[in-house]
């Protein structure tokens, strides 16, 4: 049975990756600006992945409650550096690196040093204002020295999951959907609904 889903996001690129990923395995998703005017968000935790996705799924939920409302909060976590990142990533990327070249930055970051990254999603689902679901998706490896690969585009040019020699760019999109944090995460809900045969 094909669900739909309304994603609770400002961010188009992650709205698109979540987007590919349901249509990968036979579900479906649209960006809640689709049915609802620009929101506010409720102002977001620095400790807390689950708390943040929560926070979004449920304000939106209130909104459309018939709707099955996915939310996710993502973040970068480097062994180099272990109080950098995570929750924050976002934030405090967009303060040290103006100039957006986050690749770069990151492979300058971590030379010399461990190059070890994990990268993480939590995807909370909730209906009628309330979460029904958390799911979590997860990818280690390492970052590579360069940036590599065409069949993606941002950090995936640069991460090299655990066994592999590819960057995520390099790889079939199968195979990279395979490995994604977040879409690891959406098999993960919908494994818990019973939606992956």
């Amino acid at each position: 049975m094909k669900n739909n889903f309304v994603i609770a996001t400002h961010n188009t690129f992650k709205a698109d990756e979540i987007q590919k990923v349901l249509r990968f395995y036979h579900q479906w998703g649209e960006i809640y600006t689709d049915k609802l005017p620009h929101q506010h968000f409720p102002s977001e935790s620095t400790t807390s992945y689950q708390e943040n996705a929560t926070k979004k799924a449920i304000f939106i939920s209130q909104q459309l409650p018939e709707a099955n409302v996915i939310a996710d909060d993502s973040g970068l976590e480097l062994a180099a550096f272990p109080t950098k990142y995570g929750v924050q990533t976002a934030r405090e990327l967009a303060v040290e690196v103006p100039d957006g070249q986050l690749n770069r930055y990151l492979i300058q970051l971590v030379n010399g040093k461990s190059r070890k990254f994990t990268m993480k999603t939590t995807i909370a689902l909730a209906v009628n204002g309330h979460v029904s679901n958390i799911a979590r998706g997860e990818l280690t490896g390492v970052i590579a020295s360069e940036e590599r690969g065409t069949n993606s585009t941002g950090f995936d040019r640069i991460l090299i999951p655990d066994g592999e020699d590819q960057t995520l760019a390099e790889m079939s999109r199968p195979k990279r959907i395979s490995y994604l944090h977040r879409a690891r995460a959406v098999k993960n809900l919908l494994d818990q609904l019973g939606e992956v045969k």
